[in-house]
């Protein structure tokens, strides 16, 4: 791992802004910072689901890697200034959650990767996740969740979109806590993960699988 990597891994906050700092200031890529980045905050899932670390270290490392984003996401955006967008990304916490924090991690990355990426929030009813693929035309629709209440809401929502019409033209993701233990198929989605890295993977495979 790098300094940046290792200092996430450490959930050392000053250290990491630090590190983006120098780093940025020294011209190095912000694409190499996100994915160096990214590699530190996979360390801390990885150890949290061996057990080696607890919600709390998870969390607070998910929280210092948005306050690294937030330094170099306007970096990649000049940089990929006049690129054309990858692809159109539609998420949302359903409806009765409001946890948002593995949302959001994915939505740094998607932006930070060259995606445009609609973010409807949290307590997203099925109604307006229908109404905003109809506006937007997203590639991909991710739906987030973090309590077991949320997985019935997820068929709900997979099945508003059904009976719109919109099913065959996007691919449906779900994640978020316990949400990645269920089978895709039982809500009716295309894929399920609790892993925000594993997610951005499939969303990006299946978009170029279309390009």
């Amino acid at each position: 791992m790098g300094k940046l990597s290792e200092a996430i891994f450490a959930l050392d906050k000053e250290l990491v802004l630090q590190v983006v700092k120098q780093d940025l200031e020294a011209g190095r890529n912000p694409l190499d910072l996100i994915e160096e980045a990214r590699e530190g905050l996979q360390k801390v899932g990885d150890e949290f689901e061996k057990g080696n670390l607890f919600l709390m270290e998870l969390m607070r490392s998910a929280q210092i890697f948005k306050g690294a984003a937030a330094l170099i996401a306007p970096k990649i955006k000049e940089k990929c200034q006049g690129s054309p967008s990858k692809g159109v990304v539609l998420l949302g916490t359903v409806s009765g959650d409001v946890h948002d924090l593995g949302k959001g991690i994915v939505a740094t990355l998607l932006e930070c990767g060259g995606y445009e990426v609609i973010d409807l929030g949290v307590d997203v009813s099925e109604k307006v996740f229908v109404e905003k693929i109809r506006e937007h035309r997203p590639r991909v629709v991710g739906m987030s969740g973090l309590l077991t209440t949320s997985i019935p809401v997820m068929g709900k929502t997979v099945q508003a979109i059904e009976e719109a019409g919109l099913r065959e033209k996007v691919k449906v993701i779900a994640g978020g806590g316990v949400v990645g233990e269920v089978d895709a198929s039982k809500i009716k989605a295309d894929f399920t993960t609790s892993n925000a890295n594993e997610g951005i993977r499939v969303i990006e495979k299946w978009i170029a699988k279309k390009d």
